[in-house]
């Protein structure tokens, strides 16, 4: 299994959710045991101009995260019941 590398987050949020359908994102817990899920859905946001994206409001506490060099993770909780995993994108 091929780990993919930093260049690869870098590109535009665009081509990175496409080229993500069908990757397998691997999670190492403490016990040493692995879980494996396909990427099955993406979304791909585009910064401030972007109304549906977190960070159409400007940068807050909320949305910093979003601000870091491409490639970070974060995860939220949205409509109290979904965890969202997004990784963000800055070329």
């Amino acid at each position: 299994m091929n780990r993919l590398n930093i260049d690869f987050y870098k590109q535009d949020a665009l081509i990175v959710a496409e080229k993500l359908l069908g990757k397998i994102l691997v999670r190492r817990l403490d016990d040493g045991s692995e879980r494996h899920y396909k990427i099955t859905e993406t979304e791909a946001y585009l910064g401030e101009d972007d109304k549906a994206c977190h960070a159409s409001k400007g940068r807050t506490p909320r949305t910093e995260i979003m601000y870091f060099e491409g490639g970070n993770i974060y995860v939220y909780l949205i409509y109290g019941m979904y965890w969202m995993l997004n990784r963000v994108y800055i070329s």
